[in-house]
């Protein structure tokens, strides 16, 4: 394998490629006489004019001319000259991110004078003899005139058709590419669907943003990593005009709606603060600029509406709880440990965030020009407790219970990015684009109140139900991820008649530190207060429930998974203007997945027998394979006119997993971690007192024996054999026609067939014993049934007992989706653009993700066999989806204008499934 992969990297290593993230725009045409005949060798000047930015190129023998690698936006000024020839200029261009703008020209001879040229804009998205599949491109002008809630790119690729939140045709978050300025900006190891996300964040300033696209079907080879989209921005560039702004905005409860159908909604009070600035200018003139933004974000929310009950006190936000019985738990927490829990009520919950960004644009020279961007990300976010593994199945305030804001954890998502990229152009026939960056995420998660560490205590209200919680955040201590990622790109093209073909490379190296251990701190449950004074002074037997996790290390040291991977793709492809009207582009892709991590073997799991007769081997991790990726597209210029265009094809996407699910394996191995767990049903209880030392049980402290054999039970996550990155086989047909009165209609359908899709068994899972009784007749786990129908069982049991869950990463090709999109857009003569689009979306799924592997599995709702692999309706799945926008700028008084947005959808949401509570069928799993 690492001799192909070798032999590969030399074939490509003469012109390398890393054209990921789309940053810039292509001009290109023909250039003919007055009888249609080819002008070769005609010179070609494309002005950027807001910047003077020069590009400078001459036609081929054939006529044919481009100018690649264009800043987007504009106008552009286009001259074209040649001896024995009127000069020809064209003016108003624009250029939108991604596309190519076809700009013809028809010279006359000298002394002759041909109809006159008027060229006032061009800034056609839809009829592009570059789109093929399913694209939308949201311009600068619609990201300052459409309004926005978040001041997020959320807001403004919602103009998507297909869109869902941040999804695309129903198809998960975590399978989609996102760059800013061709730098990587996806959450990659999979904790949320984009950077900054954990914490509510934006990765970027709106006001910094200039173009964002999002493709869904692009043929062209150099767009991949992604099985649902890929988003590309680029942010705003200096000009020679020196231009900025200062921004406040502000939002509250009472700039909210409240009511739904007639039903008015109690709204929490909240306020939301943004402030920033961009500035923008020239160095240099015509040569060098900057652009500099900086925004600062502070959100407040209630922690909680209740209060807790006092003498008189009543409604339906009070909760049962009594304020005298948590004030005296406070009292007693601080006086006997020095312990201060926080506030239980009243309390806010703080979601910050300050970000930035320095962007250097330098024309070396009409053929190379270079840009250097960083963006900055400092963010955080006040979360409530997990509900998992609670007593009463929740830790929320509620009309029963009133947990301590100590309880609660801060989930901080900090980043640092620095991309640069150098664009040449040699003669007329060869460009380059180059691209090298660098990006540094820090997620980490703390306390909100400063103080001792303290282990998690839940109490119940002596009825099952839960009263209040303090303590550490059972799944926060050392949750720590630590992400590095450097990419590598260079995109060579060659101009050859009606071809330009394209070679490349695109590489992406990560390095992962990750720490997550549950209960690290340990967590106690009591079924009083009563009991929980009990215990605290040193009474046996009160304790209902008590968890540790701890780490096997000799030293005791907390062990981070350390993961190295990297993802190199290789491609090729030819784009063939067949005539001035059709042509088709056709290549392929290579990409080769490779995981290096170090991960220790657990001999015990490695003799044991699992389902289907596997045997586990934990140190085998996802071997380096070939995933190939052929694609054709097209497009047709039917009545050579651009008044009906066809366009289409067919080709298969590589993405990536989220690097979590590799993770699972390399921390869920039975060798790094271990944990106590005892509780009145199961291992007594009856030794456990309360301690508020977080170490006093921990394994080799306080006289405790060290663990010398591993743990006694364990979770395992592996990975099958032969496992491969997600791929799809996607496939669509779309046509664009011009309509009576100005409006321009589009009808796109796209098929997606999952080659590669991924799903989750528990291969320490048991035939099933039998199966319940009546109409389900699902089958059941439990290990006897003494009345045979399913009642009464005595016990579940598991393949090997040492083995809590044994979770299987494996491939499915069962997953599909389709949807057919419906498009009517219209741009009026008196500053009004309109759109109105209808979307129809089927997308049915095996497994939607996570990022725990134990809960991807139990947490898959399926009735009958867990582990089958059966398909469901996507949770990304809007069936129907109708969306309108409109934006109308007015310019009045010369030197001002105003401007008035609108977006509108309606959409079906929110599938759920029925569920039993508790484990119904004996899998060890609830639901």
């Amino acid at each position: 394998m690492r001799k192909l992969i070798l032999v590969i990297a030399v074939l490509f290593a003469g012109a390398g490629a890393f054209a990921q993230g789309v940053t810039t725009a292509t001009i290109n045409g023909v250039i003919t006489d007055s009888k249609g005949e080819s002008l070769p060798g005609a010179n070609v000047v494309a002005i950027h004019q807001p910047t003077g930015t020069q590009y400078g190129t001459s036609s081929r023998a054939d006529g044919r001319y481009t100018i690649p690698n264009a800043r987007v936006g504009g106008p552009y000024q286009l001259t074209v000259s040649f001896v024995g020839y009127e000069n020809q200029v064209k003016e108003g261009i624009f250029l939108s991110l991604g596309s190519t703008a076809d700009v013809n020209f028809k010279l006359a001879e000298s002394g002759t004078t041909l109809e006159a040229i008027n060229v006032t804009a061009s800034k056609d998205d839809v009829f592009n003899s570059d789109r093929t599949g399913a694209s939308t491109n949201i311009s600068n002008q619609s990201i300052t005139r459409l309004p926005t809630i978040s001041r997020s790119f959320g807001d403004y690729v919602r103009l998507t058709p297909q869109a869902n939140g941040n999804s695309f045709g129903g198809r998960s978050d975590g399978y989609n590419n996102i760059t800013v300025d061709g730098a990587l900006f996806n959450n990659a190891f999979g904790l949320s669907g984009t950077v900054g996300g954990q914490a509510n964040a934006q990765p970027i300033s709106l006001d910094a943003i200039d173009q964002i696209t999002t493709t869904i079907a692009p043929y062209d080879v150099k767009e991949g990593s992604f099985t649902g989209a890929g988003v590309n921005m680029v942010t705003r560039s200096g000009t020679n005009d020196v231009s900025g702004s200062v921004y406040y905005f502000t939002r509250n409860q009472n700039l909210a709606g409240s009511k739904v159908s007639g039903v008015e909604n109690k709204l929490n009070n909240f306020d939301f603060n943004n402030v920033g600035f961009r500035v923008g200018g020239a160095i240099i003139k015509n040569k060098l600029f900057f652009f500099a933004n900086y925004e600062r974000e502070r959100r407040n929310d209630p922690g909680t509406l209740f209060t807790a009950s006092r003498n008189g006190s009543s409604g339906t936000t009070v909760s049962q709880v009594q304020a005298s019985d948590l004030d005296a738990l406070k009292t007693f927490l601080i006086n006997t440990y020095g312990y201060d829990p926080g506030p239980y009520e009243g309390y806010k919950l703080q979601s910050n965030s300050d970000k930035g960004t320095i962007k250097l644009d330098y024309n070396i020279s009409t053929n190379h020009k270079f840009t250097v961007k960083y963006n900055y990300l400092k963010s955080y976010r006040d979360v409530p407790p997990s509900n998992s593994g609670s007593l009463g199945g929740t830790r929320n305030p509620s009309q029963t219970g009133m947990p301590f804001l100590g309880s609660y954890y801060r989930i901080n998502n900090n980043l640092n990015s620095v991309i640069a990229e150098l664009n040449s152009t040699f003669g007329s026939n060869y460009s380059n684009k180059f691209q090298v960056g660098y990006t540094a995420f820090r997620d980490f998660r703390e306390t909100p109140t400063a103080g001792k560490l303290f282990p998690l205590v839940d109490i119940g209200n002596g009825s099952g139900q839960f009263l209040t919680a303090f303590g550490y955040e059972p799944f926060s201590a050392f949750n720590i991820l630590n992400s590095n990622v450097f990419q590598l790109s260079d995109n060579f093209d060659l101009y050859k008649g009606k071809h330009t073909l394209t070679f490349g490379t695109y590489n992406e190296f990560y390095h992962f530190e990750n720490g997550f251990d549950p209960f690290y701190y340990g967590a106690y449950q009591f079924n009083s207060l009563a009991d929980f004074y009990s215990s605290a002074a040193g009474t046996v037997g009160a304790v209902r429930q008590y968890q540790l996790g701890y780490s096997t290390a000799s030293d005791g040291s907390f062990p981070l998974v350390k993961i190295d991977a990297r993802q190199l793709g290789f491609y090729a492809q030819d784009k063939f203007d067949v005539s001035q009207n059709f042509n088709v582009t056709y290549g392929i892709r290579v990409d080769i997945p490779t995981i290096g991590a170090t991960i220790k073997r657990n001999d015990q799991a490695a003799t044991y027998t699992f389902a289907e007769g596997r045997t586990i081997y934990t140190d085998h991790v996802q071997k380096s394979q070939l995933l190939w990726s052929p694609r054709v597209g097209f497009n047709w210029d039917v009545k050579g006119d651009r008044s009906t265009q066809v366009r289409g094809g067919s080709g298969i996407f590589t993405g990536r997993v989220p690097y979590v699910w590799i993770s699972n394996q390399a921390s869920n191995n039975g060798q790094l971690f271990g944990s106590q767990f005892y509780n009145t049903a199961g291992a007594t209880t009856a030794g456990i007192t309360f301690q508020p030392d977080v170490d006093y049980y921990r394994p080799g402290k306080n006289g405790n024996p060290p663990v010398t054999n591993g743990p006694a039970t364990y979770n395992l996550a592996v990975t099958d054999d032969n496992f491969k990155f997600p791929q799809i086989w996607r496939t669509n047909i779309a046509v664009d026609q011009k309509l009576p009165g100005g409006l321009i209609g589009s009808l796109d359908f796209v098929f997606t067939r999952d080659l590669n899709a991924v799903y989750h068994q528990n291969i320490n899972l048991p035939d099933p014993a039998g199966t319940a009784a009546g109409a389900d007749n699902r089958p059941i786990y439990y290990k006897t049934f003494p009345n045979n129908n399913g009642s009464n069982p005595t016990a579940n049991t598991r393949l090997n007992a040492t083995v809590t869950d044994a979770i299987l990463m494996r491939n499915t090709n069962k997953p599909y989706s389709y949807f057919i999109t419906g498009q009517l857009k219209k741009t009026f003569g008196f500053g009004l653009d309109a759109m109105l689009g209808y979307t129809y979306t089927d997308a049915r799924s095996v497994n939607d993700g996570g990022s725990i592997a134990q809960s991807i599995w139990r947490d898959r709702a399926v009735s009958g066999n867990p582990n089958e692999n059966v398909l469901s309706y996507s949770n990304f799945l809007k069936k129907h989806r109708i969306i309108a926008s409109a934006n109308y700028r007015k310019e009045y008084a010369g030197f001002m204008a105003t401007s008035v947005g609108f977006f509108y959808e309606l959409s079906q949401a929110g599938r759920f499934s029925y569920v039993y509570a508790g484990d119904m069928n004996g899998d060890n799993a609830g639901g």
